[in-house]
């Protein structure tokens, strides 16, 4: 698999376990599509160099502060929220930040965009600026550059009268 074969390539090994997926959705309330619980069942979480896709790291991970699904969401929650940008959506996962201010966050079943990935950034107050049709466009583009993400239409009168207020 190309994905294992980026440079430092790490992930859980064995995977994470059935019921830590399900602890999962029941923390959040919310139903995981396939794809990402069949990603959490193979690796757990991965990372390599320059980039990770958040998970299920084990509890004696080094890095699980980092990589864990749940800290990553929480920590988008709290801070979006703090700083008064648009709220994290509650149907969904944060599966990655981006390194430029904002993170991807990936819908689930309970939403009405069920699979897709979304980018939302802090310079544009929180609102989604692109988008992938599934988790899998998602891995896929993060290992082989393709596909690329949708455009999607930024609310700028939103962010001026963020600005102005």
């Amino acid at each position: 698999m190309k994905l294992q074969k980026k440079q430092n390539f790490m992930s859980r090994v064995g995977g994470a376990e059935e019921q830590e997926i399900i602890d999962l959705q029941s923390y959040y309330k919310i139903t995981l599509l396939d794809d990402y619980k069949h990603f959490l069942k193979s690796f757990g979480f991965c990372a390599w160099f320059g980039d990770y896709i958040c998970g299920l790291p084990e509890e004696s991970f080094r890095f699980k502060k980092s990589l864990s699904v749940y800290n990553k969401t929480n920590y988008f929650i709290d801070f979006y929220k703090e700083h008064e940008l648009q709220a994290v959506s509650k149907r969904g996962v944060i599966i990655n930040k981006y390194d430029g201010g904002g993170y991807y966050f990936l819908f689930s079943k309970e939403s009405g965009r069920a699979g897709e990935v979304g980018l939302f950034l802090t310079e544009t107050y929180g609102q989604e600026v692109s988008k992938f049709k599934s988790f899998t466009d998602y891995l896929s583009f993060l290992v082989t550059g393709t596909p690329d993400p949708d455009p999607v239409d930024v609310d700028y009168d939103k962010i001026i009268d963020i600005i102005e207020d």
